[in-house]
């Protein structure tokens, strides 16, 4: 089982998250944007990976990342990343971030693991 981080905003259809089993979402108060915690099959990841590329902006540097107990992956439009939930492992992909001018703040892939979901989502969040 994978869980990951898609925000809204990154697809050109906004709802395109809900066409996954949702398990946290969390609205901004100071922002207009919706992040959403999913939650996809292992059997299903290559497949949803592909989707979710498809339905990416083109105008906005945007990714998203899914994880599981030992794997990483961060989807950007035209490119995929798999490494290990450890920073230590991040170093490419925060430079091809960079590239694309996303801030480095952004670049922090948390929650990435299932344990770090309970601080990222507050109560309040879970749907």
């Amino acid at each position: 089982m994978y869980h990951g981080i898609v925000l809204d905003l990154e697809f050109k259809d906004p709802t395109f998250p809900e066409k996954f089993k949702v398990f946290a979402k969390r609205k901004s108060t100071t922002n207009d944007w919706i992040l959403y915690g999913v939650e996809i099959p292992d059997k299903e990841i290559s497949q949803s990976i592909s989707k979710i590329q498809e339905n990416m902006r083109d105008d906005e540097p945007y990714y998203a990342h899914f994880y599981s107990d030992n794997e990483m992956l961060v989807v950007f439009k035209n490119k995929i990343f798999k490494v290990k939930p450890h920073n230590s492992t991040w170093r490419p992909i925060i430079k091809h971030g960079r590239s694309l001018n996303i801030p480095e703040e952004q670049l922090d892939f948390w929650p990435n693991r299932f344990q770090d979901e309970i601080h990222y989502f507050k109560q309040e969040d879970y749907i």
